[in-house]
């Protein structure tokens, strides 16, 4: 597969000189995660191949839909709450192990509550390895214990994608133990299937009379070429030529339609070229929004039309990189969607102390905001520019599309 990294390794390569400007994000962690080594395979991004009880979760329905019956009427809006890169592995699954009731969303949980569907990109396996949370000797295998479900399920997450290039890092055993373990707790899944070639069928969500179809695919694999390995037929590969047809009938079907996207290069702060390109192919198929998770930091928001690409939302629960600052902050995308056709997009900042996400607040909370509005203004410019609102609840911030017209994202 070596072979395969070298269009990608020169344009990381290109894009890390046209970003070293960029200021670093000055909140800190009191965790990191170890530092890639130089060439593996979890550091290199390939080109693509030729309950909570007091809530019940949403509804989730297979692709194929049940025989048609009266639905409820759909409420006036919805809101949506997209988060990053949720590692239930490693440290903070030592954590679940020892105390069963620990809760890393804790420090984010009035923004989780304030929304009606949440959905983040679940970046570790959850299986029974006898106590064991990563391989020894090799920090970047690595899985969640069994009660890593219920960690998700009590913090009100109600999906998650699982199309990324951990899912397979302890068999496909384990992948499927992982789908045992949310489907015992009511959290639905996308982007992994039971049955081979199913992954590309999207997770059907029934939220308040809303229909949403959530897709959820990986552009990165860290075992072998996945065009050679058995995760082909299970995990959902980014190849557009594969999910045409779904999202054409997800469009027909649904009254949303959103991708949960892992790609892109590790600690770079701007999108590859690769996807660009699918990014460019999915919108054109009228997707609602795009969520992009992977590269540990966040990146910009780019438009098409009305519709925004949210290119990495960054870590969630995750522990900071020590040679890379910008992974101590994240942000959830917020959107809130009215039968009317209205859209609001916001994004709603937290900084991460030892692996956990935080809500701004205290005597830093001013120049955080500032900081990050400012950041993410700056690196929106790099995929067509967005404009930022003032600031609401939470920190959030209002993005439309750049105000002086046409974003050339929509191109």
């Amino acid at each position: 597969m070596a072979a395969a990294w070298n269009r990608p390794a020169l344009a990381v390569l290109a894009v890390c000189v046209h970003v070293v400007g960029l200021a670093a994000w000055s909140c800190r962690s009191n965790d990191s995660e170890p530092t890639r080594a130089a060439g593996s395979a979890a550091s290199a991004s390939p080109s693509a191949p030729s309950s909570r009880a007091a809530r019940p979760p949403p509804e989730a329905a297979p692709a194929t839909p049940a025989p048609a019956g009266p639905e409820a009427e759909p409420a006036e809006s919805i809101v949506i709450l997209a988060g990053g890169d949720v590692d239930l592995g490693r440290g903070t699954g030592q954590r679940i192990l020892r105390d069963p009731s620990y809760d890393p969303f804790r420090g984010v949980a009035p923004l989780l509550a304030a929304a009606d569907l949440r959905i983040v990109n679940q970046e570790s396996p959850l299986s029974d390895q006898h106590g064991e949370t990563a391989k020894p000797g090799q920090a970047l295998v690595f899985t969640g214990p069994p009660g890593g479900a219920d960690v998700l399920a009590r913090a009100g997450i109600d999906a998650v994608s699982l199309a990324n290039n951990h899912i397979w890092d302890y068999g496909k055993k384990a992948m499927l133990e992982t789908l045992d373990n949310l489907d015992r707790v009511g959290v639905a899944y996308a982007g992994v299937s039971r049955q081979p070639n199913q992954q590309y069928h999207p997770r059907i969500l029934r939220v308040k009379g809303w229909k949403i179809a959530l897709f959820s695919v990986t552009h990165i694999w860290n075992q072998p070429p996945i065009e050679k390995h058995e995760g082909r037929f299970h995990v959902a590969w980014a190849a557009f030529y594969a999910l045409e047809r779904a999202l054409a009938r997800a469009r027909e079907e649904n009254d949303l339609v959103l991708v949960a996207y892992h790609g892109g290069a590790e600690y770079v702060d701007l999108p590859m070229q690769w996807t660009r390109d699918f990014v460019r192919a999915v919108m054109r198929a009228r997707v609602d929004a795009i969520i992009g998770h992977h590269p540990h930091v966040p990146h910009g928001v780019g438009w098409f039309g009305e519709r925004p690409v949210f290119y990495s939302l960054g870590n969630l629960v995750f522990g900071m990189h020590r040679d890379y600052e910008s992974t101590g902050m994240g942000f959830f995308a917020r959107l809130t969607f009215h039968r009317d056709g209205r859209r609001e997009v916001e994004a709603c900042p937290y900084h991460i102390l030892a692996s956990e996400p935080v809500l701004f607040a205290g005597p830093e909370q001013a120049a955080r905001e500032r900081l990050f509005e400012s950041r993410l203004a700056r690196l929106s410019l790099t995929v067509g520019g967005t404009s930022l609102g003032a600031r609401g609840r939470f920190s959030c911030v209002p993005l439309t599309p750049p105000a002086r017209g046409k974003s050339k994202g929509s191109r």
